[in-house]
């Protein structure tokens, strides 16, 4: 809980964050709040979506908002915002954008190099002070720059936190982008103060501090409770380094363990104290102290041990005995009928050998024979009403220290068993459930002197089971259980590479986890996923390997692919790791639809097909043999199929192998030629299933292989033959047999036979289905009174078929009430009289139709079963009585068709089945028509209310007597409530003022006077316009009322100067004094009170014999008031967390006073602080929060002032991004732009100082917190210091203008002249005054003869004359920032050029040589060689020559891919050729060897060849295998691989890869998962009537599994119910007898699990007692019991003797009923009989009547008061 409130407040406030632009951004807060708060995060009053590039986390408190890809536009203050049902609050935080550094010219120098105060560490965000509540975690923050990255050092107080704090509590971390955190766990009061953070490098250090304030929590520390007999428990949690030294004490003294006292640390670190079986001597202060060598500390708690409601007369006793002695426990209940049960311990003691235990009177005995080690410990006697008596039994024997009745261990963990004996060098064993044990590598046995420990390493689940240890005769045993450990899934790998030099491919590797367990076997997953999408596909899965190789024939298709990885156990999976980079893959062709093997019949037709991923063109071949379009053979492509179709095929192509190559695909299949066979062809099983309604045609029909094929139809072995009503045709391939109508009798079996084949089809006729006629949805909708009859009606097509009534989905019976009828094709179901249970939904079910009718019962109206008609006057109670045929029913009451609202004066109530409308006070205006409605029934009432009394007053007159200063009430009542009246005080009418009030309520009228005086004695009258009442008032005494301190005088005159008076004050005689003075003077009596105090308030009396007069004195405290009111502030405005005081004076330094806020009351806290200092009184409020505007009040009771404080946010402007220095070229636009915060900030430009107005050049914008200024076109004169001033704030950069660039507006295109004619070559620059020159070859051209140089505006121009085909080739026109260049063609002009020897196509070999030439006519003429188009770049491999006239292109090293078009092309001539390369003989490099894999795993089989471009086929066990959802066959480069996602046993086998006639073979192995189990079935010891369930998990889901209960299966029952949630296995045993105790075992497959049922048994208890009975002599008797058990003895006493079952007296017992039945009851079978059933007896009185002539009832009424005791035995004979 928030000690400050549920109210929000903020934590830790967020930091500003600094990033740069297109980089993420993360702002925090920390919010509190109880309830937990939520929170949004807000920007320019609007709230964030966490969608796009925002993203909205929580951690605990810290709530973050994540944006992605930051741009200057994000920059500005964002809200962060938190509310729930109790408060609100609010954090700022500030985000920063930087530009990118702009990249620099390259004619500009490079920046100088980082001096060595850059590099220093520096507090980029330095950590905030925190205030914390004790126990909560706290956290520092820091970022940090530096290069290299620093050192952080933390301290506190100047002490290395290591010194001070064991590691548990701190944790010290980094995090990428210089961020260092420190996180203090728990914190506790010393862990505040100041903190130091230290940063140090090579180059310098830095360092900044920040606060901790750990605020107390007030505990409220409750004593413990508990019962006698119970448990208690207390736990401390202690921290300290050293590791601190804890003792526990009770009452000062400290605790030694025992066997009620336990003291260990648990598993979470808390040191425990646990008294067993508490005693009431228990009860104490118990005390954790702890210390050690820095100090120490204590925790202490108050147990209270409460005795149960009824006491043991005598408790038992402690007892010491020695081994195989007698031990005798024995105490006192406080009756001699009370039971009780022994245990020792928890567990209950059965009466037998061992244990004795024996009840006389109100003593209860336990005797223990042979007593042994284990019989040491603490035993209770318990009373049925919880009250038990405990004692502790030491056995003193060989074992000293015996072991622990059970042990409860982790699996993986050891157990260890301690045994000290008395004697050393003694004989032991060790036995586990009955054998014993040797010392193996996981059993360590050890003896050191009287010490035997046996352990047991690395416990499993099988460990658990019952462990003894005998030292001579000596024996003591403990329950040994192992639980299943929790496992974790694995760590995911490190070091992931990836490497991309090869090409369509790439190699990634990986490194297991350091910290990767190897006891689970664990396999990598590799996935891939498509840049652009957002599903990952998986692509590998490896145990042992950690790297793996990726090509392009992996993938679906071409793209850009990512690859991540992670390990997987049985337990889960771990993080993924993506590698670094993406690589481009690109897939082969592939084949989509394979070949498959073709049979078919001599001179069918043939056809393959198969279909590629990409358009290529193929080759057919039959036996080796390319195959050609021609008449036999139809070779057709379609896109992406090709198709091969053999007409007609002859024998001779048998066996034929049809293979399909193309660029890097190839495939083959078998054509198999059968001869001619008579066989039909196959038939779905709904064609050779008939099921026909009667009536209709039967149609049974095959198809033959061959039209000239005979059948023969046969009927259940009888052939059949055309007759009436049946046909049987041939037409074709078809078969038929056609029966016109169907009968029932021809069902059966038919069958059509040809010579080497069969086919039977199965006929079974039926009548139609049946229906129902079809009703409106109104008649279904059934609606009925209560009691009214309800009919359900429905109709069948066919009167022969039953139907079933249904409600609510279950069936509904004949009965009393209900009754079924079925004539003919009705069916109805009649509900005789209709209660609320028979609402519902009924269905008639006839065969598989159904029909539903919905049944609603409305309420009825039981009483009045009328309309009503009612009278009533003005102001009567009026009450409206409904009662309804149900309680629960629902009603609601209408006026004149308004439905009726409860009000002051009309209340609605409903009790039981009535409903009620209350009219308090009637009036005219409730008359009315009245409704009850139910829904389905209604009530009107009629009610009239009729006026006739007058306005007379109740009251007449009265005299009324007050006294001085009293209140005076004149009252009276009035006959109508809105009758007027006047009051009149002597004839006067009254006025109201502030001294009289009139009042009017109801009918009452009230004059009141608030202080009454003399002046008020009058005669008052009341009066109406019918009647008046008068009242004589008469007020009397005096009255003075003064100020404490003030002087007080009570002065009266007397009749004459000599009478005597006497002063009195509260009938008390006055004497003078210090304070009192009484003063005669003449005929004035006078009674001074100096300094009165609120004592002296009273009555004072002056008593003169003859008369007296009363003086009434009131002193009051002066009135506190507010001094200079006028002169003080009261209206505040502050910034936030600002400190507010609000002061004034009072009138007395004693002064009382409340502040309020907003008409709250302020309670004094950590930030309202309240001070007084004499007079003046002050509020200061700390740390001014929002929330803490509003109106403050001062309350002095006497006066009150009032202030208004205003908290608003501190306008903080600020850049959030900086002007940048620019340099821009001249003539350019410069442009500067700022974010600064808030957007209305007030900004001023300057250049160097001079403000800057907005013009043509200089153009001013802004966007929200964006400032832009633009210079246009500037100029060299520009170059300035550029400020932006806000409201104080500046920031400035510098503005630099380059000289223009020359550079190229118009590129120069290719140029085509005649020899010896001209050419002109011309381009344009950017500036008119650019200079440029012409080059070529690198050589600058002059003007000359031939070259021209002319510049026309901003051409340039370069004109050639007297061209030569020597002038041809590239010129470039540069300038000193630019070039182009254009090319000069220059044709020859006589004679032209031919080809006298053109190029000719060439087929060769992989790896050969070709070498193309080309003769043409002229010598020294430039050729281009080109293949496929791209044009020939000489390398290694391709050689270019000229010689002459001769032009050679040679091509060594061949490839298949370098297959093309050759072309050799020269002064516009062109010759063409084709080169084919042919692919060599392929090869088997690396073979397929056996593998073995667990199922479900992922197998991989691999093979390798010669070359990459090769078509395999895949088998197993000699069948081919194709791609599938399961299984994967790609190809990798030369790898051909097979991959079985997830393999099963069925995938054993052979497997083959095939490639023409070479193949390679392997087995492949698949193996069963080993199925554990993960968590045992766990012992269960329950009382009898509960709920028993046991769990057990395996490591697989939907695992068989069967329960056994000592060895028997178990089957559901109604009590008993399995059932299987995933790998979890349950079974429920509901309401548990004693018999159900047992083994139950839970056994799937080779695994199993046992646990123990235990039930403990209920006592038994007599629930129905005997009762007396009366009988007549000669008559049958019953005397009959109820327990609450059905297996208990109960026997039966007649007085003390106990009775047999006999023919006379008859013992029975049923169930939990026991009976004592007496045939012809005797006169001596009166008396007392008994039943005793276990320790409960029930006792009754039998009396028998002698037998009496009993004429009628009257006669045996007037016997029976003869001679009955009692009216109520006369009651029960007549009964």
């Amino acid at each position: 809980m928030d000690v400050f409130g549920g109210a929000p407040r903020v934590l830790g406030y967020p930091r500003p964050v600094l990033v740069k632009c297109g980089t993420d951004a993360v702002l925090k807060c920390q919010i509190g709040g109880d309830p937990q708060p939520d929170v949004i995060w807000e920007r320019k009053n609007e709230s964030i979506l966490p969608d796009g590039r925002y993203r909205i986390t929580q951690d605990g408190k810290v709530y973050s908002l994540y944006i992605s890809g930051v741009t200057m536009e994000d920059a500005g203050q964002y809200i962060c915002r938190a509310n729930n049902n109790i408060g609100e609050t609010y954090a700022a935080a500030s985000l920063k954008v930087e530009e990118e550094p702009q990249e620099l010219q390259q004619t500009q120098p490079a920046p100088p190099p980082p001096q060595q105060n850059e590099v220093k560490p520096r507090f980029l965000i330095k950590p905030l002070s925190l205030r914390v509540d004790r126990g909560e975690d706290a956290a520092f923050s820091c970022k940090l720059s530096g290069d290299p990255l620093p050192q952080v050092v933390w301290e506190k107080d100047g002490k290395q936190l290591n010194d001070i704090y064991e590691s548990s509590h701190y944790h010290v971390g980094q995090q990428d982008g210089g961020w260092f955190q420190l996180k203090i766990f728990r914190t506790r009061a010393p862990d505040g103060g100041v903190y130091m953070c230290k940063a140090v490098n090579k180059y310098g250090e830095a360092m900044t501090g920040a606060v901790l304030l750990v605020e107390p929590i007030p505990e409220q520390r409750e004593g413990s409770k508990t019962n006698e007999g119970k448990h208690a428990k207390f736990r401390c949690y202690v921290t300290g380094k050293p590791k601190p030294e804890i003792v526990w004490k009770k009452d000062g003294e400290n605790i030694v363990p025992g066997r009620r006292f336990l003291i260990f640390e648990d598993r979470e670190g808390y040191y425990t104290l646990k008294v067993l079986y508490c005693k009431q001597q228990d009860t104490g202060l118990y005390i954790c102290a702890a210390s050690n060598a820095l100090g120490n500390t204590l925790s202490a708690v108050q147990l209270s041990v409460k005795g149960p409601p009824v006491r043991f007369k005598r408790a038992l006793l402690d007892a010491e005995v020695r081994e195989r002695d007698v031990a005798v426990l024995e105490c006192e209940v406080p009756e001699e009928s009370i039971s009780t049960a022994w245990y020792l311990e928890d567990q209950k003691l059965q009466p037998g050998n061992k244990y004795n235990m024996e009840q006389k009177g109100t003593r209860r005995r336990l005797t223990i024979q042979n007593v042994g080690a284990d019989d040491d410990g603490v035993y209770l006697c318990e009373m049925p009403d919880g009250g038990k008596t405990i004692a502790e039994l030491a056995v003193k024997g060989t074992i000293v220290k015996k072991l622990p009745r059970r042990l409860e261990v982790m699996e993986g963990e050891n157990a260890a068993f301690f045994v000290e004996v008395e004697q050393d060098d003694m004989d032991i064993c060790w036995f586990k459930d009955g054998l014993q044990l040797q010392e193996t590598h996981q059993t360590i046995i050890k003896s050191f002197g009287k010490t035997h420990i046996l352990v047991f390493v690395d416990t499993s689940y099988q460990d658990s089971g019952t462990i003894t240890f005998m030292a001579g005769r000596s024996i003591t045993n403990s329950k040994l259980r192992v639980k299943t450990a929790r496992h974790c899934p694995p760590i995911c790998p490190v070091s992931v590479q990836m490497n991309t030099d090869s090409l369509n491919g790439a190699i990634l590797s990986w490194s297991a986890s350091p910290n990767l367990q190897n006891s689970t076997k664990s396999v990598y997953v590799l996935e891939r996923q498509e840049v652009g999408s957002q599903e990952w596909q998986r692509c590998l899965t490896t145990e042992t390997a950690t790297s793996a190789e990726v090509l392009g024939d992996s993938v679906p298709c071409e793209g850009d692919y990512r690859f991540r990885i992670c390990c997987v156990n049985k337990y889960g999976r771990s993080g993924h790791v993506e590698f670094p980079k993406v690589v481009h893959l690109a897939p082969g062709p592939k084949i989509k639809t394979p070949l498959k093997n073709a049979v078919v019949t001599e001179g069918e037709d043939a056809v393959f097909s198969i279909e590629l991923s990409a358009n290529l063109i193929g080759t057919w071949f039959l036996n080796s043999q390319q195959l050609q379009d021609s008449g036999r053979f139809s070779i057709t492509q379609s896109k992406n199929q090709h198709t091969l179709r053999i007409q007609q095929v002859p024998n001779v192509y048998d066996g034929a192998e049809i293979t399909f190559i193309a660029t890097g695909v190839r495939d083959s299949a078998t054509l198999q030629i059968k001869a001619f066979e008579d066989k039909f062809l196959p038939m779905s099983d709904m064609d050779t299933k008939k099921t026909i309604e009667v009536g209709n045609p039967i149609v049974l029909y095959c198809e033959v292989s061959h039209p000239t094929a005979n059948v023969q139809w046969f009927k259940d072995g009888q052939e059949l033959h055309v007759e009436e009503g049946l046909n049987i045709q041939s037409d074709g391939n078809m078969r038929r047999i056609v029966i016109q109508s169907a009968e029932y009798f021809h069902s059966g079996v038919y069958t059509c036979k040809s010579n080497n084949d069969i086919l039977t089809f199965n006929v079974n006729i039926e009548a139609p289905p049946v229906s129902f006629k079809e009703i409106t949805q109104e008649e279904r909708q059934k609606s009925a009174m209560e009691l009214d009859p309800v009919v359900l009606t429905c109709e069948l097509s066919r009167p022969d078929e039953p139907a079933n009534w249904f409600k609510d989905g279950v069936a509904v019976l004949q009965s009393d009430n209900i009754t079924i009828q079925s004539e003919g094709t009705m069916k109805r179901l009649i509900i005789r009289s209709a209660a609320l249970p028979d609402a519902g939904t009924y269905t008639c079910q006839a065969g598989d139709q159904t029909m539903s009718f919905t049944v609603n019962i409305k309420v009825t109206i039981v009483d009045p079963k009328d309309d009503i008609h009612m009278e009533h006057y003005v102001s009567e109670e009026v009450v409206l009585n409904c009662e309804l045929s149900r309680s629960n029913g629902e009603a609601h009451w209408f006026k004149d068709g308004l439905k009726l609202q409860e009000s002051e004066n009309v209340r609605l109530s409903a009790e039981g089945p009535y409903r009620r409308v209350i009219i308090l006070c009637a009036s005219k205006r409730d008359s009315g028509e009245y409704v009850c409605d139910t829904g389905g029934d209604s009530i009107f009432f009629q009610l009239i209310i009729t006026g006739n009394w007058n306005n007379l007053f109740l009251i007449i007159e009265f005299v009324k007597t007050s006294s001085i200063s009293e209140k005076l009430v004149l009252s009276c009542e009035i006959s109508k409530a809105d009758a007027e009246v006047c009051w009149f005080c002597d004839g006067m009418e009254v006025e109201e003022n502030d001294n009289l009030k009139l009042e009017d309520e109801g009918m009452y009228r009230r004059l009141v006077i608030p202080c009454a005086t003399i002046d008020d004695s009058a005669e008052y009258v009341c009066e109406t316009a019918d009647d008046s009442v008068t009242f004589w008032v008469k007020v009397e005494g005096s009255i003075a009322e003064s100020f404490a301190g003030e002087l007080v005088v009570l002065e009266l005159e007397v009749s004459r100067d000599n009478a005597e008076v006497c002063w009195m004050k509260d009938g008390v005689k006055l004497e003078e004094s210090n304070n009192i003075t009484i003063t005669e003077n003449g005929l004035i009596r006078k009674l001074t009170i100096h300094f009165p105090t609120l004592k002296d308030s009273g009555i004072y009396t002056c008593n003169a014999i003859d008369d007296t007069i009363d003086f009434k004195v009131k002193i009051t405290e002066a009135p506190v008031k507010i001094l200079n009111k006028d002169q003080i502030k009261s209206e505040h405005k502050v910034a936030l967390h600002d400190d507010v005081v609000l002061e004034c004076e009072l009138s007395t330094a004693n002064g009382v006073v409340n502040w309020y806020k907003n008409g709250s009351p302020i309670e004094e806290n950590e930030r309202f602080c309240f001070e007084e200092e004499g007079a003046f009184r002050t509020l200061v409020i700390l740390c001014a929060e929002l929330q803490d505007s509003g109106e403050y009040i001062l309350d002095a009771k006497d006066d009150s002032i009032s202030f208004h404080v205003t908290v608003k946010v501190p306008r903080v402007v600020e850049f959030l991004t900086e002007l940048h220095n620019t340099t821009v070229m001249e003539s350019e636009d410069a442009t500067f732009k700022c974010v600064v915060s808030p957007d209305d900030v007030q900004l001023v430009w300057l250049m160097d100082g001079e403000p800057i107005k907005p013009s043509d050049r200089f153009h001013i914008e802004h966007n929200s917190l964006c400032h832009t200024l633009i210079i246009r076109k500037v100029q060299l004169l520009d170059s300035s210091r550029i400020t932006a001033e806000a409201e104080g704030i500046i920031s400035k950069a510098s503005l630099k203008v380059q000289e223009a660039q020359v550079l190229f507006t118009k590129r120069m295109e290719a140029v085509m002249a005649e020899e010896f004619g001209e050419a002109v070559l011309e381009t344009e620059v950017s500036l008119e005054s650019g200079e440029v020159q012409w080059m070529r070859q690198g050589v600058v051209i002059q003007p000359g003869p031939r070259h021209k140089l002319t510049q026309n505006g901003c051409k340039r121009i370069l004109t050639i004359t007297n061209l030569s085909l020597s002038d041809r080739g590239t010129y470039r026109c540069e300038t000193l920032h630019d070039r182009t260049q254009v090319k000069l063609n220059v044709e020859r002009k006589w004679p032209r050029i031919v080809i006298r020897k053109g190029l000719m196509d060439i087929e060769t070999f992989e790896r050969e040589t070709a070498s193309f030439e080309v003769e043409l006519s002229h010598i020294d003429v430039e050729g281009v060689w080109q293949k496929d188009g791209l044009r020939v770049k000489p390398n290694n491999n391709w050689r270019v020559s000229c010689n002459g006239r001769v032009h050679g292109l040679t091509l060594s090293n061949l490839t298949l891919e370098d297959t093309g078009s050759i072309v050799f092309s020269a002064e516009g001539l062109r010759t063409t050729a084709r080169l084919v390369v042919k692919e060599t003989p392929v090869t088997i490099i690396k073979k397929l060897s056996d593998v073995r894999f667990e199922e479900e795993s992922a197998v991989i089989l691999e093979c390798e060849m010669s070359r990459p471009n090769v078509d395999v086929r895949w088998l197993k066990n000699g069948l081919e295998l194709k791609s599938s959802k399961t299984l994967r066959i790609y190809s990798m480069g030369r790898k051909r691989c097979l991959q079985i996602l997830e393999c099963s046993i069925g995938d054993s086998g052979l497997y083959t890869c095939e490639i023409g006639d070479l193949s390679t073979s392997c087995k492949l192995e698949v193996y069963e998962h080993e199925l554990e189990i993960i968590t045992g079935l766990e012992d269960l010891w329950i009382k009898e009537d509960q709920n028993a369930v046991f769990m057990c998990e395996l490591s697989m889901e939907d695992m068989p599994g069967e329960w056994y209960k000592n060895g028997s299966r178990i089957r559901p029952t109604s009590t008993i119910k399995t059932r299987t949630e995933g790998t979890k296995h349950f079974l429920l045993i509901c309401n548990v007898k004693p018999e159900d105790s047992g083994e139950i075992k839970f056994v799937s497959k080779q695994v199993e699990s046992v646990a123990s049922l235990e039930v403990e048994e209920l006592p038994v208890s007599i629930v129905r007692p005997l009762r007396d009975r009366t009988a007549l002599e000669k008559h049958r008797v019953i005397l009959e019991c109820t327990v609450s058990s059905t297996n208990c003895d109960a026997t039966w006493y007649k007085g003390d003797q106990e009775l047999e079952s006999t023919e006379h007296m008859e013992i029975i017992q049923e169930g939990c009923y026991h009976k004592l039945v007496i045939h012809q009851v005797a006169l001596e079978d009166e008396g007392t009989y008994s039943i005793e059933v276990g320790e409960h007896i029930s006792t009754a009185k039998l009396m028998v009547e002698g037998e009496y002539l009993v004429n009628s009832t009257a006669d045996y009424i007037y016997q029976c008061l003869l001679h009955a005791n009692s009216i109520g035995q006369m009651i029960k004979s007549i009964l």
